[in-house]
């Protein structure tokens, strides 16, 4: 009976244990970094009555027999799950995101935490505030790095440190230099003249008789047909660049006198002159032939021109033969006019005749860069083949404004001129066009060539004057010089402003480069050069017109020369200078050097390094927290505020970068939170509390049974 009473006595004394680790666990359920603890119960001794025995003679064994003398707690277990993490957003808070635990010391011995609200001390250390433990890790050197053989010790984020002075070696180029920088010209121009159309005339460019384009272009196909029988025949012409009227009348006339329509006899075709005809003069006409020629017609393969072709060469349905001229078979042609033209054989745009007469006055006016232009004397209008030529006007033109022979451009144009037939320039053949030179210095406006009527009376010059109404088809503009400022630093941190400016040449794709200092500097080498851009618009070269591969300068105030190297790309590089036609926005985008500047603020990366963002721009690393693991987390014993030390069954500390060495990682800005599971606890108190009772009823039953035992002697 007694062994009863010793036994409930353990099971109450242990269940007493295991409910003060409960209160325990419950107690810091809101403990930072607190990690629960759990008890295992054991079976104590056992006392022997009988041992086992063997069977006999066929006969079974027997059992051993032994009562139990109560329990021992067999161990008290930290569960070392991961509690969950609160954000808080103070820097200098961390969790652990791991099994791994923050180093702490308090200068004699180290001790580990998961514990990670630390705080700064006077002298920058980061500090568990329970207790004052240091935070272990690593200090950088002056380079911001970690050397392999630096010792692990008190973190200290030194808050008076300074970044020293970096001058600068690189100043990088970006963006685009727009490939239409050149300065411009201004370009003028009239409606178009036109004269009768001659055999000499370029079919490009040709005109009905109403100044309607007939919009022939190189290329086309011209085809011409006719009815022989009941079959049609045609062939076709292709016209070039150099295709003359004379051309297509020749090709008209061997395709009528081909075999197949006109019995390869006597057609002639040709293009009628003034001293042939005034009134047909420009038109083209055919003789007639052996053979009547029916439904002749000339087509061209391009839609916009078809139309317009067939109805200048329309003719009629039926040549009939003979030996005689038969008919004009098209309209009188318009060609543009020529330098030599007289005015008295010139039409404006719409085919109508200029209206001059001998004794009409043409005048001069305009302005060079807002400035009134010379205003030659004027022209005395002179009728007739011998009378006042085109070439007059243009003279005129050219001396009222001052101009060069040429527009001074790469394309090196006349400065004024009739513009021929077959231009692609968005001008009219035969406009009088007038270029003036670039910059905005030499801009022409108002080009005002007026005729006044000399005797008041009809006819009257208003359509040479209208014909003459000059349109702008572009003002004139200055040199597009892109230019950007950056501030550069010498060896002791001071400012220097360098201005590089980018001035385009007239080579395409190729600009000129100059940098200049604002201060009292001196450039000594590297000023000036070239930039050239390949056909994708990225940079091909980029060289120094001394030779040099470096811009250098001396600061003059006692700091060493500097040397820049100019970055602007390269060959297929787009992140550097481009030239696209585009707005220019070329700058500087970027440089390497900086003034010395103070510590500004702190980050913590989850790699446990401490950077500092200093007042110069730079970042550099200050520290590193290490990280402990152990073999068995454990086995550590607990000594106070929830620090740990080791003990014989947890091993060494391995330390390590967070993330890298250990898997574990830092998460700055939070917490990390009590494991304590509440729902376990009170499950586990309330077994505690049942086996508690138990144990009491044990040793209650047990004093009745003495007590009964007691009585017998009654």
């Amino acid at each position: 009976m007694l062994r009863s009473l010793y036994a409930s006595i353990s099971g109450l004394r242990n269940h007493q244990t295991r409910m003060d680790i409960i209160g325990n666990n419950i107690a810091n359920v809101n403990t930072v970094g607190y990690k629960s603890s759990r008890v295992t119960f054991e079976e104590s001794l056992s006392q022997m009555l009988a041992g086992a025995s063997r069977g006999v003679d066929g006969g079974g064994g027997t059992n051993p027999m032994q009562v139990g003398l109560g329990m021992n707690i067999g161990s008290v277990d930290t569960r070392m799950s991961q509690g969950n993490l609160e954000s808080t957003g103070l820097i200098t808070d961390l969790s652990l995101e791991g099994k791994a635990y923050f180093a702490v010391s308090d200068g004699n011995g180290t001790y580990y935490t998961r514990n990670g609200a630390f705080q700064f001390d006077s002298q920058g250390q980061m500090v568990l505030p329970t207790n004052g433990m240091v935070l272990q890790g690593k200090l950088a050197d002056s380079n911001g790095s970690f050397a392999s053989s630096s010792l692990i010790g008190n973190i200290r984020v030194p808050f008076n440190d300074q970044a020293p002075a970096k001058a600068t070696t690189d100043v990088n180029f970006a963006r685009n230099l727009d490939s239409d920088s050149m300065a411009k010209g201004s370009i003028l121009y009239t409606q178009k003249y036109m004269h009768h159309a001659e055999d000499a005339d370029s079919l490009l460019g040709m005109s009905d008789h109403s100044g309607n384009g007939l919009d022939i272009q190189s290329g086309d196909v011209l085809t011409f047909s006719a009815s022989s029988g009941a079959s049609t025949v045609s062939t076709n012409f292709t016209v070039t660049d150099t295709t003359k009227v004379s051309d297509v009348t020749t090709a008209m006339q061997t395709f009528l006198r081909s075999a197949g329509v006109g019995a390869g006899l006597g057609t002639t075709v040709r293009t009628v002159t003034s001293a042939e005809s005034a009134t047909l003069r420009g038109a083209i006409q055919i003789f007639g032939n052996t053979a009547a020629v029916s439904n002749f017609q000339v087509t061209s393969d391009r839609p916009i021109s078809g139309p317009k072709v067939t109805k200048a060469f329309a003719v009629p349905t039926t040549i009939p033969a003979g030996a005689t001229l038969m008919s004009v078979v098209t309209d009188t042609l318009r060609a543009p006019a020529n330098n030599g033209d007289a005015l008295s054989e010139l039409f404006d745009a719409n085919g109508s005749d200029l209206g001059l007469e001998p004794g009409d006055q043409i005048s001069f006016g305009g302005s060079v860069g807002g400035v009134p232009a010379l205003n030659v004397t004027p022209i005395t209008y002179v009728a007739g083949a011998g009378g006042t030529k085109m070439s007059d006007i243009l003279a005129k033109i050219k001396d009222n404004f001052k101009l060069p022979d040429r527009d001074g451009t790469v394309n090196n144009n006349l400065s004024v001129s009739l513009n021929a037939a077959g231009s692609d320039d968005n001008i009219a053949d035969g406009s009088i066009v007038v270029r003036g030179q670039p910059e905005t210095a030499f801009a022409i406006r108002d080009l005002a060539i007026r005729a006044t009527d000399s005797n008041n009376s009809k006819p009257s010059p208003n359509f040479f004057n209208t014909n003459m109404n000059a349109t702008t088809l572009r003002d004139a503009t200055d040199t597009q010089v892109a230019e950007s400022s950056i501030t550069v630093y010498d060896n002791i941190g001071k400012e220097h402003t360098a201005t590089m400016r980018f001035i385009p040449t007239n080579q395409p794709s190729q600009w000129l480069w100059e940098m200049k200092l604002a201060g009292q500097e001196t450039l000594i080498k590297g000023q000036k050069g070239e930039i050239s851009f390949g056909q994708d618009g990225s940079v091909s070269s980029f060289t120094y017109a001394d030779g040099s591969s470096e811009l250098e300068f001396d600061p003059r105030n006692g700091a060493p020369d500097v040397h820049l190297h100019l970055s602007v790309g390269g060959p297929r590089d787009f992140t550097g200078l481009t030239q696209f036609r585009s707005a220019t926005t070329a700058t500087a985008v970027g440089q390497d050097g900086y003034t010395m500047g103070r510590l500004r603020e702190i980050s913590i990366g989850e790699d446990g390094i401490i950077s500092g963002s200093f007042t110069n721009g730079t970042t550099k690393n200050l520290a590193q927290i290490l990280v402990a693991d152990f073999t068995n987390p454990g086995g550590l014993q607990r000594v106070k505020d929830s620090v740990y030390t080791t003990s014989s069954n947890s091993g060494d500390p391995i330390f390590g970068a967070a993330g890298k060495q250990s898997s574990s990682v830092i998460k700055p800005g939070s917490l990390e939170l009590s494991n304590v599971e509440l729902a376990q606890e009170f499950t586990d108190m309330i077994t505690t509390q049942r086996g508690y009772q138990a144990n009491a009823r044990v040793i209650t039953v047990s004093d009745s049974l003495l007590e009964e035992l007691v009585n017998l002697k009654r």
